[in-house]
């Protein structure tokens, strides 16, 4: 059978190594996996074990941040973005303080808070008569009709109708205690919520969180505390 001239037997004259020649690495469907990570082999967004991240992969825990990314939760130098992080809903505290009273908070219905108010007015009447006795309580009574909600709420959390009942007003989305600021607000909107037939008021007894009105305007919840 004569020689097929396509394939030689001999190696040409000075050709090194064993002939004929091994294949090609080169396979259908690529190269065969290699073991490990595989040096000069880095794609653009792939992650090898054994390298540190590559530019345009997001970064790891224990990797300083790379352009483009936020910083890991909780690597030193982390900062927040432009403008703060937005607050999360009342509990969900991720970077937040834990919420004073514990979660789920459970939020103060229509009724309990209505007989809040019903003791309240009746300490508030009260505290007018005996400010009516003197010159100088007369004087005092614009401030006490007008700060003794507002004040209770910044001091206390609550007032003394509703500290009765087991109640406190607190931030919305972090349960926080309230400030001056918030108390006032909070205040005023209770004058927007009993001008429209008490809707404002009444409001509490369809809203998912109790919310009237006035906590709307004032970013306020009321709970109960034991």
């Amino acid at each position: 059978m004569a020689d097929d001239p396509q394939q030689p037997t001999q190696p040409p004259v000075g050709a090194p190594g064993a002939w004929p020649p091994p294949p090609p690495p080169f396979q259908p469907g690529g190269y065969p996996p290699q073991a490990g990570p595989q040096p000069g082999f880095q794609q653009p967004g792939f992650q090898q074990p054994g390298y540190p991240p590559q530019p345009g992969y997001p970064p790891q825990p224990g990797y300083p941040p790379q352009p483009g990314y936020p910083p890991p939760a909780g690597y030193p130098g982390a900062y927040p973005p432009p403008g703060g992080y937005p607050p999360p809903p009342y509990g969900q505290s991720a970077g937040y303080p834990a919420p004073a009273y514990g979660y789920p908070p459970r939020y103060a219905g229509f009724w309990i808070r209505a007989a809040a108010r019903i003791i309240d007015s009746f300490i508030l009447v009260a505290a007018i008569i005996v400010c009516a006795i003197t010159i100088i309580g007369i004087v005092a009574i614009p401030f006490v009709a007008l700060g003794y909600f507002p004040y209770l709420w910044w001091k206390r959390g609550a007032t003394f109708g509703q500290s009765a009942l087991g109640l406190r007003v607190v931030r919305e989305y972090d349960g926080g205690p309230i400030d001056g600021g918030m108390a006032v607000l909070r205040f005023i909107g209770t004058i927007a919520s009993g001008a429209v037939f008490y809707l404002g008021y009444i409001w509490v007894a369809f809203e998912p969180r109790k919310r009237g009105w006035h906590d709307m305007i004032a970013g306020t919840v009321v709970i109960h505390v034991n």
